[in-house]
């Protein structure tokens, strides 16, 4: 099998793609799949959940890796130098700081010579992994359009309010728009995170976005539990940190869904 590129994106904060990133890999790793994670985000949420916080400054992330290809070329070194290992199984990351607003802004400037960052990492590091996986911020602009042009898929996460809506139809709208660019890219599906069952929300809005956008929606609703806000608390996976609570079991039906579509 090939290295499997995705990037988990939506317009709107506080949609939970980090820890949805995080669970995805947790998971993979146990099955024995490769994980290469690459936390774009300058907070670093992903990366403290993996060993790699942002404070104190980490000696090597992924500033360094874009800055080694922005660089002369003939003093390049190989990307694997800038990746990361972790103490979770099978899974190595390029993290991420505050640092990398400054770089982000070098990239761009490059973009209209040709110059793809995050797909010159992808396309070399691909070799070595099963899966490559972005956590992104909540954006659509010219940095995520380059995410876009890099990977195959993309996930969108959602929670269930009107807002929520927007923003997923907004990345869909700038997901269509990269095509262009990218015309493998697609999306492997919508799915609903955080999610209180109960709520009156839920039950109007879930099904409005089931009738609208059909099988693009993922079976697997993730619930709302405090175990996420827990884990979150102590820089792990919720799949590590609980793997036995029902937002880990959930996420495990999840990435079954997910594993149909993309492999």
């Amino acid at each position: 099998m090939s290295c499997i590129t995705i990037a988990l994106s939506t317009h709107k904060g506080g949609a939970g793609k980090t820890t949805s990133v995080a669970c995805f890999a947790d998971l993979l790793g146990k099955q024995g799949k490769k994980v290469l994670l690459i936390d774009t985000d300058t907070q670093g949420n992903l990366s403290k959940r993996f060993g790699y916080p942002p404070q104190p400054r980490q000696k090597v992330t992924l500033s360094d890796a874009v800055k080694n290809i922005l660089g002369p070329q003939e003093e390049a070194r190989p990307l694997k130098d800038f990746v990361q290992h972790t103490e979770n199984l099978n899974i190595d990351i390029l993290p991420n700081d505050d640092r990398y607003a400054n770089v982000v802004k070098e990239m761009l400037n490059l973009v209209m010579s040709g110059v793809n960052s995050y797909k010159l990492l992808v396309d070399e590091l691909a070799p070595l992994y099963d899966y490559i996986i972005f956590d992104t911020k909540p954006a659509v602009d010219d940095e995520i359009r380059q995410i876009m042009m890099a990977v195959k898929w993309v996930i969108i996460p959602m929670d269930a309010a009107d807002d929520a809506i927007d923003g997923a139809n907004n990345t869909m709208r700038f997901v269509k728009g990269c095509t262009r660019g990218n015309p493998n890219l697609t999306v492997a599906g919508i799915f609903f995170n955080a999610v209180n069952l109960r709520s009156s929300v839920a039950k109007d809005y879930i099904p409005q976005i089931r009738e609208a956008w059909g099988e693009l929606v993922f079976d697997t609703v993730i619930p709302y539990s405090q175990e996420a806000k827990k884990a979150e608390g102590m820089h792990e996976p919720v799949t590590e940190a609980y793997p036995t609570g029902k937002v880990a079991l959930a996420f495990e039906d999840l990435l079954k869904e997910v594993q149909q579509r993309v492999e």
